[in-house]
């Protein structure tokens, strides 16, 4: 059975498709994550082109077939989030997030939140409104959090086998506790900086 869907989705990944096209994974609200049919994006001109980046926010328009596969057809942009290839601290975070994210998302599940802590997560690297790396390791955090994988803080020290300084804790309590709106509104020293780190590097093994 075919239909036409209209998803709202950033493009995660892309990998050639043939001579002009791309096939792009794409983190949808609507669907969790889907692979996409990006034909002809590369010719000059193309109209999908934007849409087709990575990084890419967008109100997509797709095709589905018999198959898992979507083809775009048409949309509508909504952040290129431009900013992140500003410097390359930014472009890395974002992409080591986004392998984080293609090890949890699945398809035909959608989850709205992780989404948005994404985008939220995204928007502050763009902007310059945090450093790149700090917003990467309280993403990874949340994210674990959401997932079910993160531990509460005194489980961390059992695991660590020492205590952790008390900003990291309070920071970490932060990190549980916090909407997304809220969840960067913080500040921590480099000793900090350097256990929350620590911590998200070792519980990202479990993603694996």
């Amino acid at each position: 059975m075919t239909k036409h869907i209209k998803a709202e989705g950033i493009v995660l990944k892309e990998t050639p498709l043939g001579e002009n096209g791309k096939l792009l994974v794409v983190f949808t609200k609507e669907h969790g994550r889907i692979s996409v049919a990006a034909k002809g994006v590369k010719k000059p001109g193309s109209s999908l082109v934007q849409l087709s980046q990575l990084f890419a926010y967008s109100q997509l328009e797709l095709y589905k077939g018999n198959s898992t596969l979507y083809t775009l057809t048409g949309g509508n942009l909504i952040e290129p989030f431009y900013g992140l290839a500003d410097d390359f601290d930014r472009i890395s975070a974002a992409g080591k997030m986004a392998i984080a994210l293609l090890k949890v998302i699945q398809e035909d599940l959608p989850d709205e939140e992780t989404l948005r802590l994404f985008l939220n997560s995204l928007y502050f690297i763009s902007t310059g409104k945090r450093e790149p790396n700090f917003v990467k390791n309280v993403f990874m955090l949340k994210m674990m959090q959401y997932q079910g994988i993160l531990p509460e803080v005194h489980e961390i020290e059992e695991i660590w086998r020492k205590k952790l300084e008390i900003g990291t804790a309070n920071a970490l309590e932060h990190i549980f506790s916090s909407e997304i709106g809220g969840l960067f509104a913080f500040g921590v020293s480099d000793t900090v900086y350097g256990e929350l780190e620590s911590i998200a590097e070792m519980f990202s093994f479990e993603l694996n």
